[in-house]
């Protein structure tokens, strides 16, 4: 019997074949974060569920915590408020989590060390840079619900994301959102076979689904 698990794991697979243009269209035009939030690494796919957590603007201990509980293959989402003027990464976080498997980091906040976040080719999504680092003594939290770049994110809510930008999948529609995603690669392959055979712009928007 098929679990949610299971249909989380599918949407991943897939997502990993694609882009978050094709994840937005499989959403039905849902789901995208601001453009405030960026990619800082360039080329770079981020897919897997979000280990969320929120922690007090300023303050790295929630997300030191982070790096070292988080699943490999999942996401860190960092929420620290509406204070977005503070360090939430740097590139000692980059090794170990990149070490531990994690696939990325999605921050309403800055980070810094960014040549060596280039360097290792580790998916960074933020809203830029940031020269200061982060104080120790205060908690936050983990595994609860954050908002972050305008979208409300569940633990284990599926994100993708990349150069175009960031989307958020709930993990309750993993199982719909995994046939619309099938059914919409299975569209850009059609259209990419009709430009290579010569075919005209409308040709690929006939061929569309509705």
């Amino acid at each position: 019997m098929t679990t949610h698990a299971d249909d989380i794991e599918q949407l991943c697979r897939r997502l990993r074949e694609a882009s978050a243009a094709a994840a937005y269209e499989a959403m039905d035009r849902r789901g995208n974060m601001s453009t405030s939030l960026r990619a800082l690494v360039a080329d770079a796919l981020c897919v897997g569920p979000a280990y969320t957590v929120l922690a007090p603007a300023g303050w790295g201990d929630e997300i030191i915590r982070a790096i070292d509980d988080a699943p490999a293959g999942s996401v860190i989402v960092i929420d620290i408020g509406p204070e977005g003027e503070a360090c939430t990464w740097g590139g000692t976080g980059t090794v170990v989590a990149q070490r531990r498997g994690i696939a990325g980091v999605v921050s309403n906040g800055r980070i810094r060390d960014i040549a060596e976040i280039r360097r290792a080719r580790f998916p960074v999504y933020a809203r830029g840079t940031i020269v200061s680092g982060w104080s120790r003594g205060r908690t936050g939290n983990a595994g609860v619900p954050v908002s972050v770049g305008g979208r409300v994110v569940h633990p284990g809510d599926v994100i993708c994301a990349d150069d175009d930008g960031i989307v958020v999948i709930p993990r309750d529609e993993a199982a719909a959102v995994a046939v619309r995603l099938q059914s919409r690669l299975h569209f850009e392959k059609n259209a990419a076979r009709i430009v290579g055979q010569g075919g005209r712009y409308a040709d690929v928007a006939a061929a569309k689904p509705a």
